[in-house]
C-alpha cells in the first residue's frame, strides 16, 4: 500500500494489485431507497492481445476531471463522477490523438470498431467559414497536419461572439467551434468569421447551407462529434435529466395537471447516467470483445486490443444482515490510448433493508471475488487491512465505523 500523497496534490493511481469498490446511497421523496455499488479495474494493453490486470489502479472517482486544470465552460471533461446507478449499456470512451496517414494529410477517418458496429469520425487540418453580407458562407481549404487531439474544443461548438445579441453559447459544446447563430432581423449587415471544427461526424458535417443556426432551432443544435466523455449539463444529455417518477404525485399537488412554461414534470430518464459521445454507448458489453482502433497511434495505423474475460463477483451487507450477490453490468470502457492503459468500471445495486436510515447505518462490508476489500477511498492511505480480518492492537479505542468487525464473520 502507497503512503497518502501530499497535501493538495490530486491522487490518480495507487498501488493494489486487485479490484477497488464503493458505494453509494441512494433516495428520492420517500427516502433511502437502493445503494449502487461501482468495481473498478485498470489494465495494460498491446496490440492484439488481451488486456493484463496491472498492480496499480486508476482510483475511482467521486467528483468530474477535466483536461489541464480547466472546468465545464473552459475544457474537457477527461472523466466523469462514477457513483451513480448501472448504465442502460456500456460506455466506451476513449482518449486518443488522431495520426495523420503518411505523417501529414488533409483529413483523417479514426474509428472504434466492436463486433460489427463501427464509430467512424473525420478529422480534418484547420479551416475557416466566412461569410460577407449578401453572399453564401465561404469555406477555405482544410491544411495539413500531423496530429490533433480528438477533444471536443476542436468539435462543433462553441461561443457566437459576433452576433449582436452575444455571447450566445452553443448549448450542445460550450467549448468548441463553429457555431454561428443567423442574424436576427433587422440587425444590421456584417463581416462574420468563424474557425471551423476539426472533429466532425462523417455523415452529417457543416456545409454552407447548415452553417448559420436559426433561433428556432437552438433546441435542435447539431451534437459534437468525438469520443470523450460528454458532461451532464450538455444537451441533449441535460434533457435526460429530471425528477424519479416517484415525485409526479407531490408535483402535480403543487403544481396541479396543466402543463405551464416552467411547470412541466420531467422524468428522470436512464439515459441521463451515460456519459458517452453520440454512438459510443454500446449494447452492454460482457467481456472478451475485441475492439479495433484506427488511426490513433503513433506506430500503426490499425491497433486492437481484447477485453478481459474475467469479471468481478461482489457481494455486499448492511451492518450485521447476511452478504448478498451484486449483479454488476459492465458500465464503462476507458481507453487512454498513449498511456496504453484501460480501465474498466462495473455498476450493480442492492435495495436498501426496510427501515434503514443512512443515520443508523454502522457499515457496509464489501467482498470481491471472496476476499473483503476496503472501500475505494481508503486504498492507498496505508490504513491497515488487518482491520478487515483480525484483531488489531487498541482497537477497542477506535470507532471504525463503515467496516466489518474484525475477527467476525462477514
Amino acid at each position: 500500500m502507497s503512503a497518502a500523497p501530499p497535501p493538495g496534490k490530486p491522487v490518480t493511481h495507487v498501488h493494489h494489485d486487485g479490484y477497488l469498490a464503493m458505494f453509494v446511497p441512494d433516495s428520492d421523496l420517500g427516502g433511502l431507497h437502493s445503494f449502487h455499488f461501482v468495481v473498478k479495474r485498470t489494465y495494460r494493453w498491446t496490440h492484439d492481445e488481451m488486456m493484463a490486470p496491472t498492480p496499480w489502479q486508476e482510483t475511482i472517482l467521486q467528483g468530474d476531471r477535466y483536461f489541464d486544470g480547466g472546468g465545464p465552460f473552459d475544457a474537457s471533461l477527461a472523466a466523469e463522477n462514477e457513483l451513480g446507478p448501472p448504465k442502460p449499456g456500456t460506455d466506451v470512451l476513449l482518449e486518443a490523438n488522431c495520426y495523420a496517414p503518411g505523417g501529414e494529410a488533409t483529413y483523417c477517418r479514426p474509428s472504434v470498431t466492436i463486433g460489427a458496429e463501427t464509430r467512424e469520425l473525420i478529422v480534418m487540418g484547420d479551416r475557416f467559414a466566412v461569410l460577407r453580407p449578401g453572399h453564401k458562407p465561404v469555406f477555405t481549404p482544410a491544411a495539413k497536419f500531423s496530429v490533433l487531439p480528438i477533444r471536443f474544443e476542436l468539435a462543433y461548438g462553441g461561443v457566437d461572439r459576433q452576433h449582436s445579441m452575444s455571447p450566445l453559447l452553443c448549448p450542445t459544446n460550450p467549448i468548441g467551434q463553429g457555431f454561428l447563430l443567423a442574424p436576427i432581423e433587422g440587425e444590421a449587415p456584417r463581416d462574420r468569421w468563424t474557425p471551423l471544427p476539426n472533429i466532425e461526424n462523417p455523415s452529417a458535417m457543416i456545409t454552407v447551407d447548415s452553417l448559420l443556426v436559426a433561433h428556432a432551432d437552438l433546441q435542435n443544435v447539431r451534437a459534437p462529434a468525438g469520443f470523450g466523455p460528454v458532461p451532464r449539463h450538455w444537451e441533449p444529455r441535460a434533457g435526460f435529466g429530471g425528477m424519479p417518477a416517484s415525485a409526479k404525485p407531490l408535483w402535480t399537488l403543487l403544481h396541479g395537471t396543466e402543463s405551464k412554461v416552467g411547470q412541466v414534470f420531467k422524468e428522470l430518464q436512464p439515459q441521463f447516467w451515460s456519459c458517452a459521445a453520440p454512438g459510443m454507448m454500446f449494447p452492454k458489453l460482457e467481456g472478451h470483445e475485441k475492439i479495433v482502433l484506427r488511426h490513433v497511434t503513433r506506430d500503426r495505423e490499425e491497433t486492437s486490443l481484447r477485453l478481459p474475460v474475467s469479471k468481478p463477483k461482489l457481494r455486499a451487507g448492511f451492518d450485521d444482515l447476511p452478504l448478498q450477490d451484486v449483479r454488476l453490468s459492465l458500465a464503462t470502457v476507458s481507453i487512454a490510448v498513449e498511456r496504453r492503459e484501460a480501465t474498466l468500471a462495473w455498476r450493480g445495486t442492492l435495495p436498501s433493508p426496510s427501515g434503514l436510515t443512512l443515520d443508523k447505518l454502522q457499515r457496509v462490508p464489501l467482498e470481491v471475488d471472496g476476499e473483503l476489500v476496503l472501500p475505494a477511498p481508503l486504498v492507498g492511505t496505508g490504513f491497515p487491512l488487518d482491520l478487515l480480518k483480525a484483531s488489531y492492537p487498541g482497537m477497542e479505542l477506535l470507532d471504525v465505523k463503515g467496516l466489518p468487525k474484525p475477527g467476525g464473520d462477514a
